[in-house]
């Protein structure tokens, strides 16, 4: 993680705190990479660091005020005696671009989401002397090629496959923030997954505003199957003889490259272009699925009400959206499903929330995001009224999400005394189970199933875990998460006496699996 590049020389320190989706994180990793081969290293607070940079989120008002709150702390910072150059980008600098200059007299920079690969020339300009540089245009070709960096070894990686959104919803920032859609090409995208592969990564994530529209413009070269995309609702997505989703995810699977890769997991999906073939691929692979394909989906719906989603220019409707949900639940029973919602959209009426509420009884997802609609300047919903009061968006939206919580408590607890492989993330930020146990060694670990679950479990040995696939047997549960124990066999029993051979075999306290 320290490590700088070979016969680069080391130029100070940067700290970079991330609002927002995947997406802002995929990209601060890039940045992250990006300064570290420019010969500055990374720290774990602000107050240390020689550069610092905020990467912000435009999707709702309050991730923006938090965005720019947060700006004003580092206002008075100072690393032996020396102000640190402090620049913010993501969404927030595509979109407020010099204006946050008259909020922030004290920014040295602004840089928007296509000028993420200039940021060792801009933090340069700032060394030698600039002031308030600013660099937000889009890059408007249609060409999208990337490469996905990393800093130091993980077992897990974010990889950008598409960018852009041309839906336009009638609330959503985004299409002003990233641009129309543009697509890798799916050999592209597969080389890259394949060196990470290489570099030790087992799980990787694939990121786009909308990956049911990869490769749209994209021509199908190779052939590959499917031909061409059909499904419920409408296609608006790639047409027949062009690239396409189902196709990435099959050429991933099937490359003997990445034959070490666990799980492919993605976000986001749009229910406008969610294909049959994108549902087919979440069968059994004997049955012809895509063998690594996580058992989750995350299907934004926004809201239960038709009406609503016509307002929202979300041009589909419920009952296409939950004859999509059934299909994919009776060729995978197994599958964990969450989606979006927002309440208090303009005009929403009490009996339209109710059609949410009903909603999330009918399709019973594992989980929702759910927000209190909040006008964006520049989106077409910005013009309507908002004539949902505050009390009454925040009344909605508290009432969701306790219903919520009641649907997934018998969901989670139906885990219960299953055993479920599990790729650990970090430590929990909870020490319960380790309080309960009395224990005075030891760590709780969190990580999730494939299906996207939370699960803690706490172990007394001294290994660390994160970044390890594990087998944890479910031992209790709630509403949001799991708990269990680590189940040890052999194989790790005699990894974890060799990475303690002082250590009684007390902590090896799992049941073994032959």
């Amino acid at each position: 993680m320290n490590q700088t590049t070979a016969g680069s020389e080391k130029r100070g320190s940067y700290f970079i705190k991330t609002f927002g989706c995947q997406m802002n994180v995929a990209d601060s990793e890039r940045m992250a990479a990006l300064l570290s081969e420019s010969g500055y290293t990374p720290t774990e607070t602000a107050d240390d660091a020689s550069v610092i940079i905020l990467n912000g989120c435009t999707v709702r008002e309050k991730a923006v005020h938090k965005a720019v709150s947060t700006l004003g702390t580092y206002q008075d910072f100072n690393k032996n005696g020396k102000k640190p150059i402090i620049g913010i980008g993501g969404c927030v600098g595509q979109l407020e671009k010099q204006t946050l200059f008259k909020r922030a007299p004290y920014l040295d920079f602004v840089f928007g989401t296509d000028a993420i690969d200039n940021l060792p020339e801009i933090v340069n300009r700032i060394e030698n002397g600039e002031k308030h540089v600013v660099y937000a245009e889009f890059d408007r070709t249609m060409n999208y090629s990337t490469e996905t960096k990393v800093v130091g070894a993980r077992a897990q990686a974010f990889v950008n496959i598409m960018k852009g959104c041309d839906k336009f919803c009638t609330y959503c920032i985004v299409p002003f923030t990233r641009g129309r859609e543009k697509s890798r090409t799916i050999d592209e995208v597969v080389d890259d997954i394949a060196g990470l592969v290489a570099k030790g990564v087992r799980e990787v994530t694939l990121l786009g505003q909308n990956v049911n529209s990869f490769g749209k413009g994209n021509p199908n070269t190779k052939g590959r199957e499917p031909l061409e995309l059909h499904n419920v609702i409408g296609k608006v997505g790639p047409r027949a003889g062009e690239e396409n989703f189902p196709q990435l995810l099959r050429a991933i699977d099937s490359d003997p490259r990445c034959e070490k890769l666990r799980l492919i997991r993605f976000t986001s999906s749009h229910p406008l272009d969610f294909s049959d073939e994108l549902i087919e691929c979440y069968a059994p692979h004997e049955q012809g699925g895509v063998k690594r394909l996580a058992a989750h989906l995350h299907l934004p719906v926004q809201s239960g009400s038709n009406r609503v989603l016509t307002k929202m220019g979300r041009h589909h409707q419920i009952e296409a959206y939950i004859a999509q949900m059934d299909r994919l639940r009776r060729l995978n029973p197994d599958v964990g499903i969450s989606t979006d919602l927002i309440v208090g959209f303009p005009t929403e009426t009490d009996e339209e929330f109710e059609e949410t509420i009903r909603l999330l009884d009918r399709v019973q997802y594992d989980n929702i995001f759910a927000f209190a609609y909040s006008p964006r300047p520049g989106t077409r919903a910005a013009k309507l009224p908002d004539d949902v009061p505050a009390k009454v968006k925040n009344a909605r939206l508290n009432r969701l999400l306790k219903h919520q919580l009641k649907i997934s408590e018998p969901l989670y607890a139906a885990r219960v005394g299953k055993t479920m492989e599990v790729l650990v993330e970090s430590e929990s930020k909870s020490d319960r189970l380790k309080i309960e146990k009395g224990a005075t060694v030891g760590r709780v670990w969190m990580g999730r199933t494939q299906c996207n679950r939370v699960v803690n479990f706490y172990d007394d040995s001294p290994r660390n875990f994160t970044g390890r696939f594990v087998s944890v047997k479910i031992t209790g549960s709630t509403a949001l998460s799991l708990e269990g124990e680590l189940v040890i066999d052999p194989g790790m029993a005699e990894a974890l006496k060799r990475s303690n051979p002082g250590a009684t075999p007390g902590w090896v306290k799992s049941e073994v699996v032959s």
